[in-house]
Formats: structure tokens, sequence, C-alpha cells
């Protein structure tokens, strides 16, 4: 048993409900459950201080929105539920080592679990946490309304029960073409009412005013292009231009995601259910849970990209020069828990897909073959700053969410959300014939991964139909027999997909930044892909991020490449096909492309030009070698179809590495890049 300390604030989600329901999506919550949604609206915002009718809901302080917003950054003091001893606090403090004499109390850094294996499980017990509290209101709510209108007896009570906190799917085929639906980016909502009435009411997903005004160590975050407000604004804002009053662009919102900038979404989206049976299971999961991939090595060309990833580049979109886009302060724009009830249900998609990879108690070492550690630089108390993870006991927990038992959760417990998991009492609604709560075989689950990636737009197999035969005749093929495959499975002749590998310092420029790849040609140039930094300042009090500062360390990422737009450069390159390889086109691909360094408010940093034929960048223009990518390079892979059953997962293999796009240098085009 854990020391128990003053008091904490369990985390038990809808445990009072004694049932599970599912999570459902916001546009079909207020559409097609109105009581629902009208109990969601009054519950989020009576957790952020609002009234209605004039009056509040009792809310405990560790369950006010202010608390739990601040779990993730900024203000950097321990959670309300999670009280601890004055002996617990102090630990191994010593007030000689600068590294224990800030910020107090003694070796507060903060929770953060980026850029660690236990990114998605940290992640968990945290919005259920905001769904427990909002519930919890609802529930009274409900109550409340069934005794003031007997004619309404038996509908809301049942509503209140199957609330669960809602999510909003940033990669469905709708979003190219309409962006953030009214529900999000309205500053009023209409809701239903007792009687059949309706109301409209503040929108507590639009933002946020700061319950007990602005905490003392919000500070102004300056860039080239203007000023973030943050000790300033008593709200949430999102792409705010730089002014103390603040005020939220919902124009530069909507072009931050529709469009090309979707697309990119959903392809890398796919990819991640791409990755074949038969990998390690914990260099697996480190590829897929975060950016930083502790267990990755140079002999493995692989690349599937990674959820934190995906989840970054939401957060730098939806905040522009905003919350959203900086760590410390994300959790306090409301949609950040919207995000994450998607970043969650990816995962238990990912999870039911792949039941078998998983972080374990560590990894095998490819460069040594010796057994490996997870490690996570943290902050919060009685912690070394280089901590081992494991999935289970004091090195799995997840700070600061405790269990009823004054236990923490910890990564093994937050697994899978079927009947023989960790009691979570919550779902999600079906997707695609897929329930994440429901068993499965074996081939039930790799079906699904096909209709996934599928759906989110990135079929090699459907793509290789569509291409130029004559045009792809040069481009080889290992064959799957040569390749180790197994018996069944047959190359897709004279067919790869093109990925652009980006490896990036994570505080090149002090702050949260994207790399962009564009498409050139002629005087246009078209936005592809891009992958996001999601970094904090240096003088943010995080321990984690701070350590990871000084370590240098590199964020990872992948940009899958249109087949459209591989297929229309190959065919127009006009080249001879019987005496060309693939690096020829490999070289017209690269050549096509460029790279842009760009910061959340949009201010270009630094530029490139792909191909050995671009012109080299002067040393009196050239960017910083402390600030360009380490690397930006195209790989390619063949895939394989299995003959006898159409509905498996195409089998991505033979990576290949060629080309850096960028050979010629980086231009810097903003002072901050010199």
């Amino acid at each position: 048993m854990t020391d128990l300390p003053i008091y904490y604030y369990p985390v038990v989600g809808r445990k009072s409900t004694g049932a599970v329901f599912d999570r459902i999506s916001i546009e079909d919550m207020q559409q097609n459950h109105r009581r629902q949604f009208t109990l969601f609206i009054l519950g989020y915002a009576a957790i952020q201080g609002i009234p209605h009718d004039g009056s509040t809901q009792p809310v405990p302080p560790a369950a006010s929105y202010m608390e739990m917003a601040g779990i993730h950054g900024k203000p950097y003091r321990e959670y309300a539920g999670d009280r601890k001893m004055p002996e617990q606090k102090v630990a191994d403090y010593d007030p000689t080592d600068p590294k224990d004499t800030l910020p107090i109390p003694s070796r507060f850094g903060g929770y953060c679990n980026h850029g660690s294996v236990s990114f998605p499980t940290w992640h968990r017990p945290y919005v259920m946490l905001v769904e427990q509290a909002i519930g919890d209101v609802a529930d009274r709510l409900a109550v409340d309304i069934e005794r003031e209108n007997p004619g309404e007896v038996g509908l809301w009570v049942p509503e209140a029960r199957r609330l669960r906190f809602p999510y909003w799917d940033w990669a469905a085929p709708k979003v190219i073409t309409e962006g953030f639906p009214p529900v999000i980016v309205n500053d009023t909502v209409e809701i239903l009412l007792p009687g059949g009435q309706t109301a409209t009411v503040r929108n507590p997903l639009s933002y946020y005013v700061y319950q007990g005004g602005i905490p003392p160590d919000f500070a102004d975050e300056a860039t080239r292009e203007g000023i973030a407000y943050f000790s300033q604004w008593s709200r949430s804002f999102r792409h705010s231009p730089s002014d103390p009053n603040g005020s939220t662009n919902n124009e530069a919102l909507q072009a931050a995601m529709i469009g090309d900038r979707a697309e990119n979404v959903r392809r890398q989206l796919a990819l991640l259910f791409n990755v074949p049976d038969g990998e390690d299971p914990a260099r697996t999961w480190d590829e897929f849970s975060n950016t930083v991939q502790e267990s990755r090595s140079d002999l493995n060309l692989r690349n599937t990209g990674s959820l934190e990833g995906i989840h970054g580049l939401i957060h730098g979109a939806v905040g522009g020069n905003g919350h959203m886009a900086t760590p410390d302060y994300a959790a306090f724009d409301p949609f950040f828990f919207l995000h994450h009830s998607n970043v969650d249900r990816i995962i238990a998609l990912w999870e039911w897909c792949y039941r078998d990879y998983w972080m374990g108690d560590g990894y095998i070492d490819p460069r040594t073959n010796r057994p490996a550690v997870w490690t996570q630089e943290r902050g919060t108390y009685a912690q070394v700053y280089n901590e081992q993870i494991l999935p289970t006991g004091a090195r799995g927990a997840l700070y600061p969410f405790r269990l009823e038992n004054g236990e923490y959760w910890n990564s093994e417990q937050t697994r899978f959300l079927d009947a023989g998991s960790y009691p979570k009492y919550y779902s999600y609604d079906e997707f695609l014939g897929i329930k994440v709560d429901q068993p499965a075989t074996a081939a039930e689950r790799r079906a699904a991964r096909t209709r996934i990636y599928d759906y989110y737009g990135y079929n090699p197999g459907n793509a290789a139909t569509k291409t130029s035969k004559a045009s792809w005749s040069h481009v080889p093929v290992r064959s799957s027999k040569e390749a180790g495959l197994p018996e069944l499975f047959k190359e897709i002749p004279n067919f790869r997909i093109f990925i652009v590998v980006v490896r990036l310092p994570e505080h090149a420029f002090n702050r949260s930044y994207n790399f962009e790849l564009h498409y050139d040609h002629g005087t246009t140039s078209k936005f592809i892909g891009a992958v996001a930094v999601f970094a904090r300042p240096d003088h943010s009090p995080c321990k984690a991020c701070a350590k990871r500062r000084a370590s240098g360390s590199i964020i990872r990422g992948a940009i899958p490449l249109p087949f459209s737009l591989v297929n229309d450069i190959i065919v127009r390159s006009g080249i001879n096909r019987t005496n060309v390889t693939l690096e020829n086109s490999t070289t017209d691909i690269i050549k096509c492309l460029s790279g842009r360094l760009v910061d959340t408010a949009g201010k270009v940093l630094a530029t490139a030009r792909g191909g050995k034929e671009a012109p080299m960048v002067p040393d009196d223009q050239s960017a910083s070698e402390t600030v360009v990518p380490a690397e930006v390079a195209l790989y390619t892979s063949a895939a394989a179809e299995k003959t006898d059953d159409k509905k498996h997962p195409v089998q991505l293999y033979d990576w290949q590495a060629h080309n850096e796009l960028f050979p010629n240098g980086w231009k810097a085009e903003d002072r901050e890049a010199f």
C-alpha cells in the first residue's frame, strides 16, 4: 500500500453508474441525444464555475476545471486531488543542489508524460477524471430536473447515467471540407430544457475563463511574430492576434484544419494501422506511443509514425498563437479534453487491433542485443530524474491519479476496455463494425485494420490499382518469397509507398513549431504534410522537459506522400523505363519538394529546397545547425497482399532509405534561425 496523502480524490470514472456506456461523438450527442447533450454542457459549465439560472453546482476543489487543467502544466503546483504529507514532499530534497531548489515546493516539476511510452496510458485516467467530474454534476442536475418536472420523470436520470465524455474525430472524411463543427467554435450553444423548450447558453467547449483569476506564474510567450499574452489573458484563446486583450480568429482556426492539412492528418493516422504482425512487441509500442522512441535504432528502417506526433499536429492547429499550442497552457482550452478523448479512442482501436504490442518491462536494444529499460524524466516528488518505467508497481505509477485504495493508477491497469480489463466504466461507439469492448478473433482484428486505414484514406492495395503500370514498370520490388514473408503473401509488382522521415530537435526554437513539407510545381506550392514539435520554453518549470532539452532530444515523425502525387511525378518524368532505376524516380520526387520550419503562429523561420540541383545556401544565409532538422529523408517500402484473403492488411516490407531531401542547406528566414 502506498503511503496515503493528507487527501486524495480517487479517479474512478463513472463507477457510480454501475455500468459501461459508450463515449460518442460530440455531433452525435448534440443531434441525437439532446438531453445528454444538455447535461454535458451544463456539467462542463459547472466545473468551469459558470452558473446556470443564477445558481452554481457544488464541485469539490479537485474536480474544478482550474485544478484539473493545471495538472498538464502551469501553474506548477501540487494537484488538489493528491495532497501529500510534508514528509512525502521532501523526499531526497537537498537545498544545496540546484536541481532541487526551483520551483517550490521541493522537487516538484510537474506531471509531464510526453515523449515516453507512458504518453497514452497517462492521459487515459486524465480524461476519466474530467468525465467523472462532469458526470457527478450531471447526475445531480438530472435528479433536480425530474423532481421539479414530474412529467419528465424517467427521461433525464437515465440519460445522466449514460453520459460519458464525448470525442471529436478530427480525422473523419468530412473534416476535409467542413473543418471544426459549430459546437466547438461558437461561443453560445442551444440546449434542450424540460417541456421541450430550448435555451441559448454560453458554450463551455469554446473557451474557459480562469476560476480565481490568472495564476501568478502565467507568463507571456514572445515570438518574432508577436506575443501570446498568457499573463494578461483571463480566458483561453485560439489563433489570437498579438494583443493583450486577446481574441479567437475562427477563420484562421478553420484554415489550419481543412483541406490538405486534414488529408495529412488522415494519412498519418491510417499509417498507424499498417503495422504488420510479428514485430517486437515493446519496440512497436514505443514507436506507436510517442515521438522520442527511446528504443529506436538506425537499423530499423520501418517508419509508421506515432500517435503522439499526430496529437501534436492537432494541438498546433487548434492553438496557433493561443493556449492549445503551448503545453504549459494547453489544457485550459476546453477543446483539450475533447481532443484527448479522441486520442484515447484511437488508442482503444489500436490496442484492440494489436493486443500483443505493449511496453512490457523494457526492450532488447538492437545495437547491443541486451535488455534495456524504459526511462522517463519526471519531476514529481520522490522520483529520480531519469526514472525507470515499468507497467506496474511503484515505477508504473501515473501521478497524480489515484485509485480508491490510495494506490496510483499504473499503465497496466489502463490497458483495454473489455470485460476482463481493469474497470473504467466507458467504451466507444461502434466504428466500422468494431466494438472495442468486445472479443474478436485474430482474423477479425486484422480485417478491421484494413477497414480503418482505408477509411482514413491510405490504402496501399487500392492505390496500386490506380498507378500507371507502364510508368512504374522500372520500380523494383523484392519478391515476397525472397523477403521471407508467409507463403500466401504475394508482392504487388512495380509498386512502392513513399514516406518522408523527419527528425527534429525538440527545443530548437524554445517553443512549439512544425516542419512542413510542400510540393512545388511551376509557380505554385502545395502543402503535403507536417511533423509537429509540441515543446515548452526553457523557462518552464517542467523538469522532464528540462532534462530532455539538456540531452538534445530529437522528435521523430513520418509523412506519407499522397499516392496520387507520387504517381503524377513518375508519369510526368518522361524517363526511359528501360535503363533507369528507382533512384531516378526518388531524385525526381525530391527535387519537387521543399521544406519549411514554421512556428504555431504561422511565422516561417527557415526554408529549404529539395535535391542536389537546388542552389546551395550561402553561409551568411544559412540557418544554425542547432535549429535545422537532424534528418529529412525519403524512405520507400514494398507491399504484399494475402492471395487467399483480400480483407487481410497489406504487408509493408523491404524498407529502403534513399536520399536526404535538402543536401544544399537551410536558409534562415528569420533572425531566430541564425
